[in-house]
């Protein structure tokens, strides 16, 4: 039940980040409205599903999976403060994020001002790997010590979609910057902080 709750969440966010979706929606609230508004009820409607996925895994039935004790659990904690550190390392403007700023530029009359997403972006967190924040969230979805039956399968499907994401993210991001972010892609390894040869 876990993983198909947030199977269903996977399928909900795929499609509302869909480039077809946004073209819907770019038609319905018209160019100005979309670049000022879109992020933010983005945003909203995906922390409500988020919200609700979450209230339903926490009233399903749990049981404990396993709890590290030892000079072990120092090591899945400090995995933790490194998946942290990433998060923090790794520039992302929040406002932007969430779709605050881009509803501010609208406000102040500055539509077409470039966000800060307007530009790739290759350095600190992001010249380790290309999807630096979804590492560093699942390195402290994975590595937690004390884990439940659904805390463990919530841990796995998020981290999988988060896996999968970036895929469906980088054909996207292909054809927004093009060659300058293909040969990122050559340059700097995916998910994991593997050494290209």
């Amino acid at each position: 039940m876990v993983i198909a709750a947030w199977g269903a969440f996977a399928l909900f966010h795929s499609v509302t980040v869909s480039e077809s979706y946004e073209r819907w929606a770019l038609r319905v609230m018209g160019e100005g409205r979309f670049r000022a508004y879109h992020r933010l009820l983005f945003t909203l409607y995906s922390a409500a599903a988020v919200a609700v996925v979450l209230l339903y895994v926490r009233f399903l039935p749990d049981a404990p999976l396993y709890r590290i004790d030892g000079w072990i659990r120092f090591l899945f904690h400090g995995v933790q403060i490194l998946g942290a550190g990433l998060l923090l390392w790794t520039p992302w403007d929040m406002k932007e994020f969430v779709g605050l700023r881009q509803w501010e530029r609208r406000r102040k009359g500055e539509g077409e001002t470039p966000g800060r997403n307007d530009r790739l972006f290759t350095g600190r967190g992001y010249g380790l790997v290309r999807h630096p924040l979804y590492l560093g969230f699942s390195l402290l979805l994975a590595f937690h010590p004390d884990q439940t039956r659904n805390g463990a399968a919530t841990a796995a499907t998020v981290i999988a979609y988060f896996f999968v994401g970036t895929f469906l993210e980088e054909r996207r991001l292909v054809r927004k910057f093009g060659e300058e972010y293909r040969a990122y892609q050559r340059r700097v390894p995916r998910f994991l902080p593997i050494p290209r040869p």
